[in-house]
């Protein structure tokens, strides 16, 4: 069976989750015979290597892979190429005809556009879209608004500042904070009329109102849809996302070196607390430092924090003066993949404070495949594998006071630590995920 997964980035330039899973998912299935193949989006930045547009062809661990420059960047870029790309489409076009695959699987569309489901659907393999996040619903992909507060589907007004504020150019990120509500929905209302055609801005906010019902459209060729959640689907349903039949189905991860590492986890009397990620703000870092720090001196914990100061350095350095002068923190940075595994064995218990809602985040089910127990924020996405009391502890969103009670119970509470190790089921493994989705294409194939 020869299977092309679309993604949105792809190794060995990104190494991030959906990646990681994408890449995973391949090796596996060419274990078994199969032939995967990758075709993917790249942005086209100075420094990149690749312009708009531009194809390279290369293999990444035995896959071959296709990927395409991304659309120039800037203000000026017409922004209904985010999800209506006619020159996108035609380059997926180009590969399915030069690869003829059995099945296509669609990992992630971001920089890809919605465009490409229609030039692969009218090849006639079945199609396959996985809901990694919530791109299909939100244009900044993690329903987490301009203003901070967790959001449920697009409205032009707030998506318009959302997409301005995740702008690199602090001017524009300023105009965001500071446009009145009013003003967008007057410009939203002039969009709609003729003058759109006079005026970039407006041109720009009247895309903005038309992807929601682009996308939909496009998402209706899917003869299937895997979400890793309950509640991605159910939002997507709500936002009128209906592709084919749903299977609410995680990914697996490589379980064998963590399985390791709870096994060379040493008992100690301190309760060693840990942060593994993107140290940025929607993690929520800060706020489990501001929960440790509220610890009593005296209770013996520590607190050790690893993720890449580099990528969000304003936010490390505020992690840091949070910190103080606080010696049971610590800083270790950046890690490799190949060394989470040491870092899981030297951890008790692993907080997840995130501040959107994530969806079936990696890090929760790696501490679980090493036995360490999760305490996280209590938003679905995260709670749907988090029973608090049985393998975790959940704790309200942004409260920096309860997620360090929970800390301190665990620290404080006979056998509670214990308790919730034991109560850790085995964690999906990469094989169990591609058993799930060979029984899948198969049945697609069949026309089932």
């Amino acid at each position: 069976m020869k299977i092309l997964f679309t993604v949105h980035q792809f190794f060995p330039d990104h190494r991030a989750g959906v990646e990681i899973v994408t890449l995973g998912l391949a090796r596996e299935l060419n274990a078994r015979g199969h032939e995967p193949l990758v075709f993917a989006a790249k942005r086209s930045i100075p420094g990149s290597g690749i312009e708009p547009y531009e194809t390279q062809d290369y293999e990444y661990e035995g896959i071959p892979v296709r990927r395409v420059g991304r659309p120039e960047e800037g203000l000026s870029r017409p922004y209904h190429l985010n999800f209506q790309n006619k020159e996108m489409a035609r380059k997926a076009r180009e590969y399915v005809r030069e690869t003829n695959p059995d099945v296509i699987h669609a990992m992630h569309l971001q920089g890809l556009s919605a465009s490409v489901l229609p030039a692969f659907k009218e090849a006639g393999m079945p199609l396959v879209f996985t809901a990694a996040d919530f791109w299909a619903i939100c244009p900044v992909v993690d329903l987490r608004r301009h203003d901070g507060a967790l959001c449920t589907g697009p409205e032009v007004t707030h998506c318009v500042r959302c997409i301005a504020s995740r702008n690199p150019d602090p001017r524009v990120r300023g105009v965001a904070r500071r446009i009145p509500g009013s003003l967008l929905r007057a410009a939203d209302l002039t969009s709609r009329t003729p003058l759109r055609r006079l005026s970039l801005p407006l041109r720009q906010i009247g895309a903005v109102r038309e992807r929601p019902a682009r996308i939909r459209e496009n998402m209706e060729l899917v003869d299937h849809m895997v979400a890793y959640t309950s509640l991605t689907q159910n939002l997507l349903l709500r936002n009128g996302v209906r592709a084919g039949k749903t299977m609410i189905s995680h990914y697996g991860i490589d379980t064998s070196g963590l399985a390791e590492a709870a096994e060379r986890r040493l008992p100690s009397s301190t309760l060693r607390v840990g942060f593994v990620g993107t140290l940025a703000p929607h993690k929520g870092c800060d706020t489990l430092v501001q929960a440790f720090r509220m610890l009593p001196p005296e209770l013996d914990a520590t607190l050790s924090v690893h993720g890449d100061p580099e990528r969000y350095p304003a936010f490390a350095q505020e992690l840091r003066k949070g910190a103080a002068d606080d010696r049971r923190i610590s800083f270790p940075g950046a890690f490799s993949r190949n060394e989470l595994d040491l870092i899981m064995s030297e951890l008790d218990v692993l907080v997840v404070p995130s501040r959107w809602y994530e969806n079936a985040p990696a890090v929760i089910f790696e501490a679980f495949a090493a036995k360490a127990p999760v305490v996280a924020t209590d938003l679905k996405g995260m709670s749907e594998f988090i029973s608090h009391g049985e393998n975790g502890l959940l704790f309200e969103l942004e409260n920096a006071a309860e997620l360090s009670q929970q800390l301190r119970r665990l620290r404080e509470e006979p056998g509670l630590l214990r308790r919730l190790r034991a109560g850790i089921s085995p964690v999906k493994t990469i094989g169990e995920y591609a058993d799930a989705l060979e029984e899948l294409y198969a049945s697609l194939m069949r026309g089932q």
